[in-house]
């Protein structure tokens, strides 16, 4: 019975690998397919070649709307979700704050003593740095090009490029305060959209 049990185990390790070879060789195919469909298409036709030049390098491309669509069609880029270390999800709703008041074009948040902030949307980690009065700050973009920044943070839980899904751990902040803004194309949006 342990023979067979161990043989069955190894079957099904066997599978798996098949599996995820096999996956991942259909989604490289794919890309690859759809890059020189892409670059024969542009190649044959002008109006489409301007049109691809123009979303490019005139506007901003949002990886977060592409991760999002891929996602969706073809499943995780490389299927170790399984296998990874989880993100820290925790909350799923609004920051809860003591006061708010206007600062930088955004808003400043007074929270609790040690209060975990979340992640407002799904989006790609843009920026991890510090900002000119914002002082250690994160710019999460999400899949409709809207910019969230944070600022004023402490501890971080989140790396550069990062794909994060909303209620995931963000990190703390100092001070009690968290500044926050939201752009889109450079434009700053009113944060009574996203801060009630």
């Amino acid at each position: 019975m342990n023979n067979r049990h161990r043989i069955s185990k190894r079957k099904n390790k066997e599978n798996y690998i098949g599996i995820f070879i096999k996956n991942i060789f259909i989604k490289v195919f794919l890309v690859v397919f759809l890059l020189i469909f892409c670059s024969l298409f542009m190649k044959k036709n002008n109006n489409y070649k301007s049109f691809i030049f123009d979303k490019i390098y005139n506007h901003n491309v949002s990886f977060a709307f592409i991760k999002k669509y891929y996602n969706k069609y073809l499943g995780d880029i490389i299927p170790f979700e399984s296998i990874s270390p989880q993100k820290k999800v925790i909350s799923l709703n609004k920051i809860e704050y003591i006061e708010k008041s206007t600062y930088n074009n955004g808003v400043k948040l007074k929270l609790d003593n040690n209060y975990l902030i979340p992640i407002l949307n799904d989006g790609i980690v843009i920026f991890i740095g510090e900002k000119e009065g914002f002082n250690n700050t994160i710019i999460i973009e999400d899949d409709n090009r809207v910019d969230y920044i944070y600022g004023n943070l402490d501890d971080i839980n989140v790396k550069l490029y990062d794909y994060v899904k909303k209620g995931d751990l963000l990190g703390t902040v100092k001070d009690n305060s968290l500044y926050l803004m939201f752009e889109k194309d450079g434009n700053v949006i009113d944060y009574k959209k996203y801060i009630k």
